[in-house]
């Protein structure tokens, strides 16, 4: 995410600003965390949300650099003020506001709501399903296979065939009951923030999910000879849905990464942090270099 704020002459130290000075004269500042390749750490964060579906260990490493970028950002903009040396616990405060919601809660929001938008987009091509209630469907031939060893030696495939239509049945029963029985909170969440992986079944259109569920279990009967190339083949086809989901985030990024920097900016912390923090009076708050003084004294 954005790793400076748009407006930094009062607060948040500016990418580019003027700073006056008696002793010196008129300068041009550059904030050296505002531009790479140092900025480019801001945005590591964003790159591990996109990927959380196709790759969720890596993503969670991208979050390293991004917070470390984070706490050394607000720790400058509370001790210089541009290029001097002006601690001050407003700035700390305005900026550490600014990164928890423009660099970490609104992307995430976003993110995921960029996963679920693509995965419903499926809904209008092709079997007319979400990713996710295919990718959950795979999963399920994947389980089903192995559990009942369908590539053991004299299968009846007829067989095979039935008692996997009256295992999804009971499947898509059993998810089906259990979402209907979740609150409005818990429904917003799995939306928002959950890919609507816990109604991507229940949500889907029965015939449908049950055609597609015969339809693709029959292609691993046909095409597969044993458990391993089914796991390989179904895992390709899963890694394509999770993609496809993992595109959507990087788009949603993509196209909020400016309005949410200005959204945060000019109507979270100018209309909110800023007028709540003159009440505050941070003269009597300690500076960090203060702690451990009395001490050492």
């Amino acid at each position: 995410m954005k790793v400076t704020s748009i407006s930094r002459t009062s607060f948040y130290g500016a990418q580019t600003q003027n700073i006056n000075s008696e002793k010196t004269a008129k300068q041009e500042y550059i904030d050296p965390l505002a531009n790479w390749p140092l900025r480019g750490l801001g945005y590591t964060n964003d790159i591990g949300i996109a990927i959380s579906e196709i790759a969720p260990t890596a993503s969670k490493l991208f979050w390293v650099p991004a917070l470390m970028y984070f706490g050394a950002d607000i720790y400058d903009k509370y001790k210089n003020k541009g290029n001097e040396y002006d601690p001050s616990g407003k700035r700390a405060f305005s900026q550490a506001v600014f990164q928890a919601m423009a660099s970490i809660a609104l992307p995430t929001v976003s993110g995921h709501i960029g996963q679920t938008a693509f995965s419903y987009i499926s809904k209008v091509r092709g079997e007319k399903l979400s990713t996710n209630a295919k990718e959950q469907t795979l999963r399920f031939i994947c389980s089903h296979s192995v559990s009942n060893d369908v590539f053991a030696p004299n299968q009846n495939a007829e067989d095979l065939l039935k008692d996997f239509e009256t295992s999804f049945d009971n499947f898509y029963s059993h998810k089906t009951r259990h979402f209907k029985r979740k609150n409005i909170v818990v429904k917003v969440y799995d939306t928002l923030l959950a890919n609507c992986k816990r109604g991507a079944i229940a949500n889907s259109n029965e015939d449908r999910i049950k055609t597609f569920a015969k339809k693709e279990f029959q292609k691993v009967l046909d095409t597969c000879k044993d458990s391993v190339e089914m796991k390989t083949k179904l895992e390709k086809d899963i890694f394509k849905l999770k993609s496809w989901k993992s595109l959507g985030a990087f788009t949603a990024l993509l196209l909020t990464v400016g309005p949410i920097d200005k959204f945060v900016e000019h109507v979270i912390i100018k209309k909110f942090i800023e007028p709540s923090m003159d009440k505050i009076n941070f003269s009597k708050i300690k500076k960090i270099t203060d702690f451990g003084s009395e001490k050492s004294a």
